[in-house]
Order: structure tokens, then sequence, then C-alpha cells
């Protein structure tokens, strides 16, 4: 198991931006003109119309900026504080608001999911938090015909999530719990009822006291498509053409959890920091979330034997190595033409958020060459903290 994980400094920051430019950057980090050369480099590359970006350091916000245009209509510029789509990255809010209930003694990760939602049916073996949390619940992913440009589900509210499980709460397992890796926004979705039955809170009013305020993320939300959204971002998709369209209408309200959450790139990194420097968890939790919990991660095959993946899977979050041998802890995120990614070294207290309006967009990797700018270099006996200080 890597060590990657070290009590880290808090380091308290109000953060203003100055009025938006193309390409916007706020702070005086002096790799910020790199970031944005590089950011314009990337734009040109993918055809995305608009990258958000911002990075933290050692607790504070070094980098926010962005380039492009947050939306095409009115061709805003897009910046760090550009409100975004961030898909399966609320997979990890979602988490950390589930460990916060470990660490109180509401929830055990151990706990069988039908104590908190006992509207999802047994199954033929149990099903615990930690395989939710771990993707190796054996519980589905989307199915053909339920999502899409005519999906089932997707032009639908759910008022709870009783509702929200109806599409697939009867499904067989794919395999048995706790043997085999399957990436499941569904079985994420169910910490929704983990949520709001341990904490007696609407989950949304949940993640806003407990998560979101204290953390500093004043511009994240659920998506709930009649509200208006400042400084809202749009994704897109491409026609048979390749021609930039808007992308079909969504009602995320059956994947809070997994995928239906708003935020910023400044957001993200201050969430990124939260978690490190002990304001959202406390060190023992960070600790056994960015902890190896699935190695090697084998991956269930439908159509034969399991494929070994090349990351380590921790709680919610994935486990990877840089070029130079580095463990960072990164979530990617994908929906309505938005690409996003959180992506931390806790070690060197460093957190770096990048968003885009158009796919394909490789968000971790985009993420790791801006990180690359700010890691020192590997040698023996190098320690994180003293090498920087």
């Amino acid at each position: 198991m890597p060590s990657i994980l070290k009590p880290l400094k808090l380091s308290a920051l109000l953060f203003v931006l100055a009025p938006a430019t193309l390409p916007a950057q706020s702070g005086a980090d002096a790799h910020g003109p790199a970031i944005l050369r590089y950011l314009e480099q990337v734009r040109n590359e993918t055809g995305a119309p608009g990258i958000s970006a911002a990075v933290g350091l050692g607790g504070e916000m070094v980098f926010s900026g962005g380039v492009g245009y947050a939306e095409l209509d009115n061709r805003t510029p897009a910046d760090g504080e550009t409100v975004w789509n961030v898909g399966s990255v609320s997979k990890v809010l979602a988490a950390v608001a589930v460990m916060q209930l470990v660490e109180r003694g509401k929830v055990s990760l151990d706990d069988h999911i039908q104590e908190y939602v006992p509207s999802y049916p047994e199954k033929r073996a149990p099903i615990t938090l930690q395989q939710i949390l771990t993707h190796t619940s054996g519980i589905r992913h989307y199915a053909a015909g339920e999502f899409g440009p005519y999906g089932l589900y997707e032009a639908r509210h759910f008022e709870d999530i009783n509702e929200a499980i109806e599409h697939f709460r009867d499904a067989p397992l794919l395999f048995e719990p706790g043997t085999l890796y399957w990436y499941s926004s569904h079985a994420f979705n169910l910490l929704q009822g983990v949520v709001e039955t341990a904490s007696g809170l609407k989950f949304e009013e949940y993640m806003r006291q407990f998560v979101w305020e204290p953390a500093g993320m004043a511009s994240s939300s659920f998506d709930v498509p009649s509200r208006i959204v400042n400084r809202r971002g749009r994704g897109y998709v491409r026609d048979d053409r390749g021609i930039l369209v808007n992308p079909p209408y969504v009602d995320p309200s059956y994947k809070y959890a997994g995928g239906g959450m708003l935020s910023t790139s400044e957001d993200l990194v201050r969430f990124g920091e939260a978690i490190n420097d002990g304001t959202l968890l406390k060190p023992e939790t960070v600790a056994n979330m960015y902890a190896v919990h699935v190695d090697p991660v084998m991956e269930y095959n439908p159509r034969g034997a399991p494929v070994k993946q090349d990351f380590k899977m921790a709680l919610a979050f994935q486990l990877d190595q840089d070029a130079e041998g580095r463990w960072y802890i990164d979530k990617t995120g994908t929906v309505k033409g938005t690409r996003s990614v959180v992506l931390t070294y806790p070690e060197y207290e460093l957190v770096v958020a990048i968003q885009a309006n158009a796919l394909p967009f490789d968000s971790r990797k985009y993420a790791q060459a801006i990180a690359q700018m700010y890691l020192p270099p590997v040698h023996e006996g190098f320690r994180p903290a003293e090498g920087r200080r």
C-alpha cells in the first residue's frame, strides 16, 4: 500500500477574482502565464469552446483562470468561477458526506445498503457501503435505452431516492459483491439514501451544511433544471458533421450522488484542500479514504475473463502514479457535454482542477501536466514538505 498522506496545514484564504477577461486569470502565481498558454494550446487541440482551471498549493489558491468561452450563445469568457456540471466528480463529494457520517458513528462501511435504502431489494449476496464506494458491488451501470437522446429517464424529474432507483433496483447483480470491479453510477446513487437516512436531512441540505459551506464552496449545488445559476457554463456535443450543438435535455435528479452536482474549478480545489487539511474529515478518515482498497483492480468482463486495470482503487477516488513514480489521487466526471477532474498530491499539498465543455477531453492528462509545473524534482531522500519550504 503506498504511503501518500501526512497531516497537512490549514491555511484560510479569502480569494476574490478580478473581472473576467479572455483569457482570464487571477492570483499572482508565477506559473499563471504558462498555464494559460498551455490551456489555449489544449483548447486548440481539442476544439473545446472553453476551459477552466484552478490550482491550490499549501492551502492557498495560487491560480484561477480560463480560456475560451463558458457558453457560446453570448460568448461568455470561461474562468475559474464558471459553474459547470461536474458529472461523476459528484461521487467523491457524496463519498465525503458518507465518511463524515462514519466518523460520527451513524454509518459503518460494513453496513448493508438496505439498512438505509430499504426500497432496494435484497440480492443473492449482501452489498456493503464499502463495496459501493469501491465499485465492487456488482450493481450494473447504465443500460442501453435508459439514457441518451431518447432515454427513458433523463427527461423525468424524480422526487426522491426511492423513485430514482426504480429503473435498476430489480436488476440482478453482475457478480458476487467484493470479487470484481465494475464502475457503477447506479450503485453510487444509493448513497443519497444513506446520507438522508443517517443524517435526517435532505441530501442537498446535508451537502450544503457539512461539505460545501465548511469548504468554502459557495458556487456548488445540485443541478436542478428549473433554477437560474449565476455564471453557469454550458456543455456541448458534436453532431454527425462534427459541429458543436447543445446536448439533449437532462434532469439529473436520478443521479445526484452519482453525477448530478454543479461546481467550479475553484470550488473543486477548495474541496480537495478541505479534505487534505482536515476541514472536512479527520486525518485518520482521510488516510482510510485515500488508502488502497482494491489492488489489483480486476474489471468484470461480460464477454470473458476479467481485465486488469492500471490503477488502484481507494474509496471513490482512483490512485495513480505519474511518470516520476509519485502517487496522486483523482476523480474525473463527464456529463451533458462537460468534462471535469479534481486531482491531488496530498504530500505536496497540491490540488488541481480542470473543466471543459466539449468532448473528447482528457482532463486527467491535462491536470497532470499542470501539476508537474508545481512539483519539485524527485530524488533520493527528498521529503515533500521540507523540499518546498
